[in-house]
């Protein structure tokens, strides 16, 4: 069957439309791709900033439970659960830990199809046993998905505040030395401040005695001062049976509790 040349020009007119929407179908195509790649960069950018102005010096000593990794045909996850060993914990030192943690996890790259996570979550727990047995009680977590810029910290103040609360409360090795020492000067009918008191009390004495033999001081005035204090405190602390071992204990103890 021939064709009109009208025919002919008509369907030439349907080919040229269908190249032009093709090239504008192509056209757009680019674009979008171009776009995406901007708003990629941007995101990295943004990231980069963040961590430029992150603290990253100060955190809290911490251990790794586990990651867990995961990976779909639209994402590459890690999932990481870690613990602190140290009580001394600050919202600062957290986020530190917790921005540690996310940039070695960054470089995670055991994915089939993926170079690196596109989704990081990680949660910090104050003990190990509440990151095994409690995952629901982390103290703070840190998260970054595709679509955030940069990665969102999230504390829970309730816990924070009941670990700080403890921390307060608990008392120390020193706390429970001078305890310790406390009560075994009270079965010798006095105490540690009290005991201190009359060392300072020695050491103000003696240091006057030491003016009026040698008023010029010098070696000489510190030399006696010092021989007539070990005898003065020796001859106190005899007085209530305390071995004079025990000395520099009291000292720094009554500087620390004695008011």
């Amino acid at each position: 069957m021939k064709q009109t040349l009208a025919e002919l020009f008509s369907d030439i007119n349907i080919i040229i439309k269908m190249g032009i929407q093709s090239l504008k179908l192509n056209f757009y195509f680019i674009i979008l791709i171009i776009l995406s790649s901007c708003n990629n960069d941007n995101k990295s950018l943004e990231e980069e900033s963040y961590f430029a102005k992150a603290n990253l010096k100060e955190f809290a000593a911490y251990k790794i439970l586990k990651t867990e990794p995961f990976e779909s045909s639209y994402k590459a996850q890690v999932i990481c659960y870690a613990y602190l060993t140290t009580d001394t914990i600050s919202k600062s030192k957290l986020e530190g830990t917790l921005n540690k943690i996310y940039l070695s996890l960054r470089k995670y790259k055991n994915f089939k199809n993926y170079s690196s996570p596109t989704s990081i979550s990680v949660y910090l727990y104050t003990s190990r046993e509440k990151a095994i047995n409690l995952q629901e009680s982390w103290i703070a977590m840190l998260s970054k998905s595709p679509s955030e810029n940069q990665p969102i910290i999230s504390f829970d103040d309730f816990k924070l505040t009941a670990h700080e609360s403890n921390e307060r409360n608990r008392k120390s090795a020193d706390d429970l030395l001078f305890e310790k020492m406390n009560r075994l000067f009270k079965k010798q009918n006095t105490d540690i401040c009290t005991i201190y008191k009359i060392l300072y009390d020695i050491e103000g004495q003696t240091i006057k005695q030491a003016d009026k033999k040698y008023p010029d001081f010098g070696v000489e005035h510190l030399e006696y001062q010092e021989k007539l204090y070990k005898q003065e405190s020796k001859n106190l602390l005899n007085k209530y049976a305390i071995n004079d071992s025990l000395l520099p204990y009291i000292n720094v103890f009554g500087s620390k509790y004695c008011k």
